[in-house]
């Protein structure tokens, strides 16, 4: 899943010049001496004014053109240093008013969000039922800007479901069991499985879906999200596949729910009072210690209920609404709509890491570009933009409560390394101890 980092502002030294003034002769030491030649008695006249303190003429010259230098020199430093003062009082005057932010509402594409985030709100509120495949199919298609084919998205689901019904009922299982509804799901997501077609002798073969280590992380293709992607392309990660069983779940009217670790999404479901996690890019059924052996879920975090927690209707609900948001995000920017968005989703679910998340790059983007917007000034000179101050304290809290939440970032080769090992691991769990274990076929 999409992931962020903490952005440090960018420093820019403002230097005020110094204004040194020049004399024309040192100052110690003798003014220079003259003493003039003696005539000869031919050209002796006895009219001349002559005074012996008047320098020569090449040396009056030249001081002359130092004291009309420094002059210039010194009306030119006078002048920036008035100027870089008005600038300064403009921009105090400027900025002191309400910085205007980037607004994208009037961009044709966005009205689809808000017309899915009024229906999940709906949903919230209790005024339509939850339904996740709705949902889904909702926030997908306000991405792909009303182009999504729904009867193409349902009939796949419907497919799927079929699957799962035909081989319970080839294998004489009870189709009320809800946790043989659960493994049949999750046989027909992860194994191959092959079903003969009812009054025909013909055999239907379905295959598992794949990890898709092909840009996971959705840095390029947002659509690498999209469980209509997975659908299409039997390919998927670890955000679409969880999504795309929850639904089968629903359709099948079986219960099963979304829970997360640092990066990385899985479901939960239970037999009784036991807790199992589904773990599809695997295609095995681990326990929680196979996601605290990451090493980055810290004890504060599982103390706010950050991760390995299911999460109830509502706060899958309000994770759809960070979806939602998420997108909107990465096709158009942030904006109101982000910030009105997340109030929504962090009064539903307030510890939602993602949200969290998606609030604090919006705290940063709008701090870094009032900073822009007032020539970068160094920390210490921001006090003197008020709004910006303000802004930029307010970036700074929203880091300390992803701290406090217990937050920390896995980069992304460790998690690559993760799934690549336990991919590995798959293969030869029967020769080692391992917090994954192998579904009976």
């Amino acid at each position: 899943m999409p992931k962020i980092r903490y952005v440090q502002s960018r420093t820019v030294v403002f230097i005020t010049g110094i204004i040194f003034y020049f004399l024309p002769f040192p100052l110690s030491g003798q003014l220079p001496s003259f003493r003039p030649p003696v005539p000869a008695p031919a050209s002796f006249n006895p009219n001349l004014n002559f005074n012996p303190h008047t320098p020569p003429p090449s040396r009056r010259h030249s001081w002359d053109d130092n004291y009309r230098r420094n002059d210039e020199m010194v009306r030119r430093d006078m002048e920036q240093h008035e100027r870089k003062q008005r600038i300064q009082q403009q921009e105090l005057l400027y900025f002191r008013e309400v910085i205007a932010f980037p607004e994208f509402s009037g961009i044709p594409g966005t009205e689809y969000f808000r017309t899915v985030r009024e229906k999940l709100e709906q949903m919230l509120v209790g005024e339509q039922p939850v339904n996740l495949k709705s949902a889904v199919y909702l926030i997908e298609n306000a991405y792909l800007e009303d182009k999504l084919d729904y009867n193409r998205f349902d009939s796949e689901i419907q497919n799927l479901k079929r699957i799962c019904l035909l081989k319970m009922k080839e294998e004489k299982l009870d189709s009320d069991d809800p946790l043989a509804k659960i493994m049949m799901i999750f046989r027909v997501m992860t194994d191959v499985v092959r079903i003969k077609e009812p009054g025909t002798e013909k055999q239907l073969v379905h295959y598992p879906m794949k990890y898709d280590f092909e840009d996971y992380r959705c840095r390029n293709d947002m659509t690498n999200y999209m469980v209509s992607k997975l659908l299409s392309v039997n390919t998927g990660q670890c955000h679409s596949l969880p999504l795309l069983f929850l639904i089968l779940a629903e359709e099948l009217g079986t219960e099963a729910y979304l829970s997360s670790s640092p990066s990385h999404l899985f479901v939960k479901f239970r037999d009784g009072n036991t807790w199992y996690n589904a773990e599809l890019t695997q295609g095995a059924i681990v326990s929680d210690d196979f996601y605290m052996s990451s090493g980055f879920i810290k004890s504060e975090a599982l103390r706010n209920g950050l991760y390995l927690q299911p999460l109830d209707k509502k706060q899958l609900t309000a994770q759809m609404l960070t979806d939602l948001t998420l997108y909107y995000v990465r096709k158009y920017g942030f904006d109101s709509f982000v910030k009105e968005s997340l109030g929504t989703v962090l009064k539903w679910h307030p510890n939602n890491i993602d949200a969290r998340l998606i609030e604090s790059n919006y705290h940063t983007a709008r701090a870094l570009h009032a900073i822009r917007c007032c020539g970068s000034p160094p920390k210490e000179r921001l006090p003197l933009y008020p709004q910006v101050y303000e802004l930029y304290n307010t970036m700074l809290q929203s880091y300390a409560v992803l701290d406090s939440l217990g937050y920390e970032d896995i980069p992304d080769e460790v998690y690559r390394n993760w799934i690549k090992q336990t991919e590995s691991e798959k293969d030869n769990r029967e020769n080692r101890p391992s917090p994954i274990k192998q579904i009976g076929k």
